[in-house]
């Protein structure tokens, strides 16, 4: 009996399991890949890395669609470890560019069995690439053998050209959502920082006076409360000036409320060169300034307040070609004076004396400064009670 027949047909089929295993674990390293954080070339040049390593071919290269135009973004050789084909392949002949051109046109497997010629003699397939039913690439398979691409090579260079196609569009969704993220996360942190920046000049208006550019009553009494909690903790020394300008009707009455608010900002950017950067100063409305003085007894309150006087008095400013100046009363207490040791009814109690030297002050001819301790000597208890 002859055993050629089983013999033949035996090779056959080991043959033929040996190139499904080759194809199976050609998809199973591909499958293995690591797509996140790579670019699109790299992954389709391992890939072909990976299909030379499992399949008999001689050159293999990657087309994709770039603004409508198949471009080669990769190709290999079996004995050419580079990206590079040897000269061999560095123009594809007529025929493997039409082989590519029916693929775009056709979206189907294309081969040819036979190449005509010495240079490019053998066969070759061109398969499309795939993604959720879009062709978006060709890929080109040469052998120097005719008649090489069977329907099994055929099947499973098919199969291996529809994972690779999964993955290019699997990794550029990953691109497009890490982009979609990044925009999003910048959108994001853009109204954040629109949103803290507002917020910030919400909070600087809040406690703003917008005239003047100096704080307000409400940036004043927590502020002060705080720094006058710290002085009765620590036994230090804590004073504090109300301020008045004196006759600033006539001038907004005469001169207008343009002149009144420039003499206004004028005043307050004395006050602020005079002042340090512990004190706490506010606009209390209208001309009444009012200004705290941490670690300042009424002597120091004393020597800031001729000082304020005097850079106020020396002020001029222009109106109807004539020159306009204006003088400001003082009136000063220290905490000493409190009865309280309460810094919140200790504030309040502050605030009244000094309002009283404040007027004390405005009933005796303006323009000067006067302490609380001193005007107590002389007013009637009863009086001062009232």
């Amino acid at each position: 009996m002859d055993n050629k027949p089983f013999i033949e047909a035996y090779q056959e089929i080991n043959s033929r399991f040996i190139k499904l295993l080759s194809s199976m674990s050609a998809l199973r390293a591909l499958s293995g890949f690591e797509i996140k954080y790579r670019n699109e070339e790299n992954i389709i040049t391992d890939s072909l890395d990976v299909l030379l390593d499992y399949h008999e071919l001689d050159y293999v290269a990657v087309f994709m669609f770039d603004e409508g135009e198949l471009k080669k973004v990769s190709s290999k050789c079996w004995n050419n470890n580079t990206t590079q084909p040897p000269s061999k392949y560095n123009g594809l002949c007529e025929q493997h560019r039409d082989l590519l051109a029916q693929v775009e046109n056709t979206g189907k497997v294309q081969q040819i069995n036979q190449i005509p010629g010495e240079e490019f003699a053998g066969s070759a397939s061109a398969i499309p690439i795939h993604a959720s039913d879009t062709l978006i690439g060709v890929f080109l398979a040469c052998h120097p053998a005719d008649e090489f691409f069977s329907v099994t090579n055929e099947r499973n260079l098919l199969i291996y050209c529809n994972f690779l196609g999964q993955m290019i569009m699997n990794n550029r969704l990953l691109h497009s959502m890490d982009q979609m993220v990044n925009e999003r996360t910048q959108q994001l942190q853009l109204a954040l920082d629109e949103a803290s920046e507002l917020k910030q000049r919400y909070e600087e208006l809040s406690i703003i006076d917008e005239l003047t550019q100096l704080h307000n009553r409400r940036f004043f009494f927590p502020e002060t409360r705080t720094g006058l909690a710290q002085a009765i903790r620590y036994k230090e020394p804590f004073s504090l000036l109300v301020m008045d300008l004196d006759h600033f009707k006539i001038i907004n009455d005469r001169y207008g409320h343009a002149v009144g608010d420039e003499v206004l900002r004028g005043i307050a950017a004395t006050f602020k060169a005079e002042i340090r950067d512990v004190d706490i100063l506010a606009r209390f409305g209208g001309e009444e300034f009012v200004l705290a003085l941490p670690e300042t007894d009424e002597r120091g309150a004393m020597v800031i307040a001729e000082r304020i006087r005097k850079k106020i008095k020396a002020l001029r400013w222009q109106a109807d070609g004539r020159e306009i100046s204006i003088t400001i009363t003082i009136g000063i207490t220290e905490f000493e004076n409190c009865s309280s040791n309460d810094y919140v009814a200790a504030l309040d109690e502050l605030i009244q004396q000094a309002d009283q030297a404040l007027y004390h002050g405005k009933d005796n001819g303006r323009d000067q400064f006067n302490t609380y301790s001193y005007i107590a000597c002389q007013v009637d208890p009863d009086e001062q009670a009232g």
